[in-house]
């Protein structure tokens, strides 16, 4: 039971019926809401503010923001679905996946491992389709050594029960990789 000084509260500060039970920390379901309602019709309080267009009663402030990518100034919301990063599709394609903590960003491990392995799976020789398996699992180590060219069903095997039937030969393959390496 909620006393009704909390939830006149936060019907004041709510919305919608949605807001109402998030303000008021409740998992938002029908029996919830259902609750909510009977409660209010009880308190006798007041939901004539409520609306679902949360949106035509808060007003977005405007303003103008720089580019993080390309420096051009642009104009965008403060909060809510219009606020923008960048000014571009392209802009934010660019700032969202090419940072410096990307993955796949250009110089990204598949062309590290394709600059020092040949575009094939170690194994079976398959150059259509190659991915490439991080040794240690950790995915921000992309050193040569650490990158390995498996087809689909090999890689698949590493990370399966049947891995046994493929390790020593990949083990094999990376301790020749190094040798290699250090004589170069």
């Amino acid at each position: 039971m909620i006393p009704k000084l909390i939830l006149e509260k936060a019907i004041n500060s709510s919305y919608n019926k949605s807001e109402l039970l998030r303000e008021l920390k409740i998992p938002n379901n029908g029996r919830n809401i259902k609750k909510i309602y009977s409660l209010i019709k009880d308190y006798n309080l007041d939901t004539s503010h409520f609306d679902n267009l949360k949106r035509s009663l808060r007003i977005k402030e405007r303003i103008v923001k720089k580019c993080p990518v390309c420096q051009k100034e642009f104009e965008t919301f403060t909060q809510g679905k219009g606020a923008k990063t960048t000014c571009s599709h392209s802009c934010s394609n660019t700032y969202f996946r090419s940072g410096y903590d990307n993955p796949n960003r250009v110089t990204n491990y598949r062309t590290i491992c394709f600059q020092h392995h040949e575009k094939k799976c170690i194994l079976c020789r398959e150059n259509k389709i190659v991915e490439v398996h991080h040794l240690d699992e950790n995915h921000h180590n992309n050193n040569p050594e650490n990158l390995i060219p498996l087809c689909p069903t090999h890689h698949q095997y590493w990370h399966s029960r049947f891995r046994n039937l493929i390790f020593k030969k990949v083990m094999n393959y990376v301790k020749e990789f190094k040798n290699n390496a250090s004589v170069v």
